[in-house]
């Protein structure tokens, strides 16, 4: 039996979701941009420094991938 106005889908996951992911950029100093579930860290690497610098970034958002058990799509970039 199908129902009239049954609602197909719920506003309730994606904020949830945003909530559950609002602190991965803690700590992290270099730009990162978030847009629904996409997650991007960039800077201009200059030198060893700026490269050593995001490298940091990128092991902090891998820690947090981990704690969290929310791992990352390689594949996407």
């Amino acid at each position: 039996m199908i129902l009239p106005n049954t609602a197909q889908g719920s506003v309730l996951s994606p904020v949830l979701f945003l909530i559950y992911t609002n602190d991965v950029d803690t700590g992290v100093m270099n730009w990162i941009l978030k847009f629904a579930d996409d997650t991007k860290i960039y800077d201009i690497v200059n030198n060893a420094s700026d490269g050593s610098k995001l490298q940091r970034d990128l092991d902090k958002l891998i820690k947090w991938s981990l704690e969290w058990q929310m791992h990352f799509n390689y594949k996407k970039f």
